[in-house]
């Protein structure tokens, strides 16, 4: 069986060939700093990271990125779920879905779930005063936002009438869904699956914060001191009632065929009968049984002990929610995107007979899949915090693709390097060309540094180009590297302040032309 490692690089040379995207064309191939090359390190714990070569940082498209964002990210979600429940909040986890069949298109179940750019009658984005396009709300904006969750603030109307009376009515406050359950917030994940029968499944995981009194909304508010608590079982299932209608009516106004099921009749069903659209657990504790099957779906089956604490079971949680590139599909009728690029790789590269590769499909339809797939996701968010509520757990960061950046890039340098290899540009297009990335790594951590440039020898390339590095000319040429990808990065940032200035200052150049016509009109 390939091993994981093994396989997400397939994966991406893969997405190399096929992607329509320039940076997922790129990932792996082009050199960083070709000053330094390209460093091939052995950590202290016996693994391989190669240093100094572009990563596109695309989670729902690289093999090979989206696995260390995802990582990341489920780090931060761990620590999160962890320290909620550790203060005495309640976890909510929850599964949204729509209808779907063979001929639904995936970006417009795409749209109907997320929202999508509005355009005008020419086709054109619509663009809000920023100048930023402007979104159609999907069925997950609006459930955060329908007043029946929300609420509705305190509103006070003043008019005057005819005979100069001054009148006022006020609409007093009133509390919605998220004030009962306690709600401070929630972390969405979205995945998407292909099955032969049904087509394009996505869908969201998502993990409710819960059980909180909170002064304030939950994006601009505070936690009340002493104010975690335990939501009831009639509150909590007046909001699931509430958010399975919702759910269901708003898919249907955008498209009555992605109305989902509210019944199931099949026996023993996890949904109890409610059907599939919306499915909900609550987490309350290490114990709970909720807890337990979410954790052994990350670890194979093994059952931990109430020993095991809140770690792991936030834990078990936040891999369930974020993890979508450990996932595979139920046998040979259904897969993830990823395994779209694993039966092209099995197929094309090693070339296996159809029914031995991975997945199902032709080399063709999985590369019209990939197309779709690519343009239906490209600019939509696979991990996102609802506001505030980073700042209700103590932590930092954001969900932009640039943090994801970071953490590829992050993961590749967590661990002190006892040595390695560092080859020159040249050297690594042979090894690229060569398809013996692997290769290098395997051998890098045998610590056999010298059979490296044997190695690119025999792949046509000079021996001379790659050198062998104890772990203080390694760190020396990481912290080089470091240092000018720092001033390329910081001259970059600058270029693109003096971009943002420009555009700033024709934006306000063009505002007073137009104010001047007006006055000029008008004398």
């Amino acid at each position: 069986m390939v091993k994981p490692d093994t396989r997400r690089w397939q994966g991406r040379r893969i997405l190399n060939r096929v992607s329509g995207i320039s940076a997922c064309r790129g990932c792996g191939r082009a050199v960083l700093d070709p000053d330094t090359g390209v460093i091939y390190g052995r950590t202290s714990r016996g693994y391989v990271v190669t240093l100094g070569v572009a990563r596109c940082g695309r989670i729902w498209f690289c093999s090979q990125c989206s696995a260390a964002i995802r990582t990341g990210r489920t780090e931060e979600l761990k620590t999160a779920a962890l320290r909620w429940l550790a203060a005495g909040g309640t976890l909510i986890a929850a599964v949204l879905t729509g209808r779907h069949n063979r001929t639904t298109l995936l970006a417009d179940l795409s749209d109907a779930l997320w929202g999508a750019p509005l355009l005008d009658a020419k086709g054109a984005p619509v663009l809000d005063s920023s100048d930023k396009p402007r979104r159609a709300p999907g069925a997950y904006q609006r459930m955060l936002t329908d007043p029946a969750f929300y609420g509705r603030p305190q509103a006070i109307n003043r008019w005057t009438r005819k005979d100069g009376t001054r009148m006022e009515s006020v609409r007093p406050a009133e509390k919605g869904h998220r004030h009962r359950i306690g709600y401070a917030g929630m972390v969405r994940a979205s995945e998407v699956t292909r099955s032969q029968e049904n087509g394009w499944h996505p869908h969201m995981n998502l993990l409710i914060f819960a059980g909180a009194t909170l002064d304030g909304t939950p994006a601009k508010g505070m936690v009340k001191p002493g104010g975690y608590f335990e939501p009831t079982d009639a509150r909590l299932e007046e909001w699931e009632d509430w958010l399975r209608e919702l759910w269901t009516r708003t898919l249907r106004a955008a498209d009555p065929s992605f109305e989902p099921t509210k019944k199931c009749g099949r026996k023993g069903c996890k949904c109890g009968g409610k059907g599939h659209g919306v499915m909900v657990q609550v987490i309350r504790s290490a114990d709970d049984a909720a807890l337990i099957e979410y954790l052994t779906k990350v670890q194979d089956g093994k059952r931990p002990d109430s020993v095991t604490g809140d770690l792991d079971a936030a834990g078990g949680a936040a891999m369930e929610t974020v993890r979508a590139d450990n996932k595979r599909g139920r046998g040979r009728n259904s897969m993830v995107p990823f395994q779209m690029l694993y039966r092209l790789w099995d197929l094309e590269a090693e070339g296996l007979d159809p029914d031995e590769a991975e997945g199902y499909g032709t080399a063709l339809q999985l590369r019209d899949w990939w197309a779709e797939y690519e343009q239906a996701m490209a600019g939509r968010r696979a991990i996102e915090w609802t506001r505030g509520l980073r700042r209700h757990v103590g932590l930092d960061g954001d969900d932009s693709q640039e943090r994801d950046a970071e953490f590829v890039f992050e993961q590749a340098a967590q661990e002190p390097l006892t040595g390695g290899v560092v080859m020159s540009t040249t050297a690594y297009g042979r090894v690229v060309k060569g398809y013996a990335e692997p290769e290098v790594e395997e051998i890098v951590a045998a610590e056999v540094y010298d059979s490296v440039g044997d190695l690119v020898y025999g792949l046509g390339g000079l021996p001379g180009h790659v050198r062998p590095l104890t772990a203080e000319e390694i760190a020396a040429v990481q912290e080089n590297m470091a240092a000018r990808m720092l001033a390329q990065r910081e001259a970059r940032e600058k270029a693109a302040r003096f971009e943002i200035e420009q555009a700033e200052t024709d934006q306000l150049r063009r505002r007073l032309a137009g104010l001047l016509v007006q006055l000029a009109a008008r004398t």
